[in-house]
């Protein structure tokens, strides 16, 4: 604490924190902590921040993730290999096999499944109905054919996944147009309801169509551009 009484905080490295520290400065100096509903935003945008920050400094490189998603890979076929045919799979895995095993990875991320998912697959059902491929190689699970069988007998799976994804990015669309609605005001017993919706839609309680219904009204009553 300095002399005149006012607490002293170090200056964070990181740009977005300054930011913050600045706006808590300037909502102290104009007396937006005294005004609750405002100053509710500025917390929210606090929160947001501290979360942008954890994330920005426990981030996995892309390149490391690559890396960590191809050593999975390889190490649940090499145990799901040894359990199927009790050897070992002591082959060294080549440049153009880890390549391959990319570019799975990146096409199975792709459709919305694991590696889990699909080895699983593979040696639970693809390998029994195709003795062929026996013993398995990373090189042929890898391949177009193995992939795309991989979906079609997971067609109603992957449809549901794709479902799942569309309402996610529906629902994150919902929430920031209520926000908006809130900031840009509305009317006590309109706030309340809306204020509900979110947090029932936030809790499961509600579907997200009784969600989108409460939002769209509001804009169309709000003179808002619904989406």
């Amino acid at each position: 604490m300095s002399k005149d009484g006012s607490i002293k905080h170090p200056v964070p490295d990181n740009r977005a924190e300054r930011f913050m520290g600045v706006v808590y400065v300037l909502a102290t100096e104009f007396g937006i902590e005294d005004m609750q509903e405002v100053y509710h935003y500025v917390e929210l945008l606090g929160e947001a921040v501290a979360r942008h920050v954890f994330e920005e400094t426990h981030k996995v490189s892309p390149q490391k993730k690559v890396h960590q998603d191809r050593k999975r890979f390889i190490a649940i076929f090499k145990r799901r290999y040894a359990e199927l045919l009790d050897l070992e799979y002591a082959k060294k895995v080549t440049p153009v096999e880890m390549k391959l095993v990319n570019q799975a990875n990146r096409f199975l991320l792709k459709e919305g499944f694991t590696t889990d998912e699909f080895l699983a697959w593979v040696f639970d059902d693809f390998l029994v109905d195709n003795p062929n491929f026996q013993p398995p190689t990373m090189k042929s699970l890898c391949s177009q054919f193995v992939l795309h069988s991989f979906l079609a007998a997971n067609q109603t799976i992957r449809e549901a996944k794709k479902r799942q994804e569309l309402d996610r990015k529906v629902g994150m669309d919902l929430i920031q147009r209520a926000r908006g609605l809130i900031r840009g005001g509305i009317g006590e017993d309109h706030e309340k309801k809306l204020k509900k919706a979110l947090q029932g839609y936030g809790d499961r309680d509600i579907m997200l169509s009784e969600f989108r219904k409460v939002v769209e009204e509001l804009e169309a009553t709000y003179g808002q551009q619904g989406h």
